[in-house]
């Protein structure tokens, strides 16, 4: 199981935007807390900001990310290389998201109060506010997808890793800007049109810079769009069966969100300015760190597979496909699955040094709803490779039962929570996100196995324990530190203080273990960075 050259130059690409873009992110998403709090004010934007994504999610999410990369690789071996098709798709996807978008917009009221029917009057109305700036990102999420996937089909992974970091510093200096005009955490009854316009307006500029970004990369290609309409007899005969399963899927897990949604923000609403109790804006920042390993490893690594997953099921070739499905499955987890352990040990620094507002008691629970998280990325970027091997068959409603198994179970443990008291609301949603994404990432993998036959097992589940031991080894031995710490130094110094120190010393104590252990796929992440090293006494690279 060793990657190859191109996979690990364009895993390491695309990682590299990834790493810039989260920290950004984390700066982004710290700044939003420190201006607006968790709270009310928190819960109402977070529910609007998070309305672009979900209503883009339910039209074309799936679709583009997952079934168009297959389609636009067949394309290109059609004598116009794929000209006429990508014009297509660009121009039928363009006009359809510019009107789904001015129609969301319209009924942005609407929408707001569908996904938080139970909040406060004084939030909800500027949960509204706030959404008639923020749903227009729909259009800009639909272009960068679109885009984006036109580049991944030609190799060009660069632009679309490194997009969402120049949309981060838009974003950063408009919450910067609103910090300093306005001094933050102001309730809800308090904002002012020119306030939102600031806050939400640079949130979906940063959305459209991002878009636009993926222009250039396109244009210096040599690639000019045409509009052409209609995509009759184009090919997608197949694609539109496949289109219909994704659509079901997204239809179904987002019915889930709507449920945890409105769960959220009923338990958020129970506490009082003396007692703070987690809703959306916690659970959106602790899925934020969440998604940090997944984004830098597991998803830039399935990224570059992708593109050699469709075209090794285009041609039927089985030992390919066997290949590279289990390369997804252990490269990967090298790094994720130590990181999910990092995250639950570091849970509370972390969470103090990204999120500490003006009141104290929400650092907490946050970080407890982030520990709930943590084991579930390596799951997560399983059910990302299933979904991916699917599509690149065609094979649309498989996809859709494993996407049944993941919200159906997701949902079933959300609904569980009404019976418990709702400080512990949103951490029992996260422990579901980790149980609901084992379910079906298992549910997927023996499906994987039926169609691929032999994957080699017992290997890869020997691979996992080794990883998973030297990951609790280092947890074993980075605990005192974090313990040692604890009360020394307050706020966030004391934070980064045991980040720094505690966190050095998980790391170094892994890859020591994983030395120990001869973990071969910490070596195959690690050599494009230390091939990139310079080496003493004048050596090279052989062939060089």
């Amino acid at each position: 199981m060793t990657t190859s050259p191109s996979i690990a130059r364009s895993s390491m690409v695309m990682a590299g935007g990834t790493i810039a873009s989260r920290i950004l992110g984390v700066v982004r998403q710290s700044l939003i807390v420190a201006a607006i709090g968790a709270g009310l004010t928190g819960n109402a934007f977070s529910v609007a900001n998070t309305l672009p994504n979900v209503i883009y999610m339910i039209i074309a999410g799936g679709v583009l990310n997952s079934i168009l990369v297959p389609q636009l690789v067949r394309a290109a071996t059609n004598p116009d290389r794929g000209r006429d098709f990508t014009d297509r798709i660009l121009t039928v996807t363009g006009l359809g998201f510019l009107v789904v978008t001015i129609g969301c917009t319209a009924g942005a009221g609407f929408l707001v109060s569908l996904y938080a029917s139970a909040m406060q009057p004084d939030a909800l109305s500027l949960a509204t506010l706030f959404a008639f700036l923020t749903v227009p990102q729909i259009f800009f999420y639909g272009l960068y997808a679109v885009l984006g996937q036109v580049l991944n089909a030609r190799g060009q992974f660069a632009a679309f890793g490194w997009a969402p970091a120049a949309a981060n510093v838009v974003q950063i200096i408009g919450l910067v800007a609103f910090i300093l005009l306005y001094q933050g955490n102001i309730d809800p009854g308090q904002w002012s049109p020119a306030m939102v316009l600031l806050f939400a307006g640079t949130a979906t500029l940063s959305i459209a810079v991002q878009a636009i970004f993926l222009v250039i990369p396109l244009w210096r290609s040599g690639f000019r769009w045409t509009p052409r309409f209609g995509l009759r007899g184009v090919g997608l005969g197949q694609t539109s069966k496949v289109a219909g399963w994704a659509f079901a899927g997204l239809i179904i897990s987002q019915l889930g969100f709507l449920i945890a949604s409105n769960i959220m923000v009923r338990a958020a609403d129970a506490g009082t300015a003396q007692h703070f109790i987690p809703g959306p804006l916690v659970y959106a920042n602790a899925l934020f760190v969440f998604m940090v390993p997944h984004s830098f490893v597991a998803l830039s690594i399935i990224t570059a597979l992708y593109p050699r997953i469709s075209r090794a099921a285009h041609e039927g070739d089985t030992t390919l496909l066997r290949r590279e499905y289990a390369r997804g499955l252990t490269v990967p987890t090298a790094l994720t699955l130590p990181a999910s352990v990092g995250l639950m040990t570091f849970a509370m620094p972390v969470t103090v040094l990204l999120f500490s507002s003006r009141d104290p008691g929400e650092i907490r629970p946050t970080a407890q709803v982030l520990a709930a998280m943590a084991l579930g990325v390596v799951p997560f970027g399983i059910d990302v490779l299933n979904q991916r091997f699917f599509y690149a068959h065609d094979d649309g409603r498989t996809a859709f039962w494993e996407q049944l198994v993941l919200t159906g179970s997701a949902t079933t443990i959300t609904v569980v929570t009404l019976a418990f008291r709702p400080e512990h609301t949103v951490a029992i949603i996260g422990a579901g996100i980790v149980a609901s994404n084992v379910l079906s990432s298992l549910f997927g993998m023996v499906l994987v196995r039926r169609r691929l036959g032999h994957l080699g097992g017992r290997e890869i589940a020997r691979t996992w324990l080794r990883i998973g031991l030297a990951s609790v080894v280092a947890a074993v031995i980075a605990w005192p530190v974090v313990l040692g710490f604890d009360g020394l130094v307050s706020g966030r110094p004391g934070a980064v203080l045991v980040l720094v120190v505690g966190g050095g010393v998980f790391g170094v104590a892994y890859l020591l273990m994983a030395w120990i252990l001869r973990i071969r796929e910490v070596g195959e992440l690690l050599d494009p960075i230390l091939r990139r090293l310079p080496r003493r006494g004048g050596r090279h690279d052989p062939g060089h």
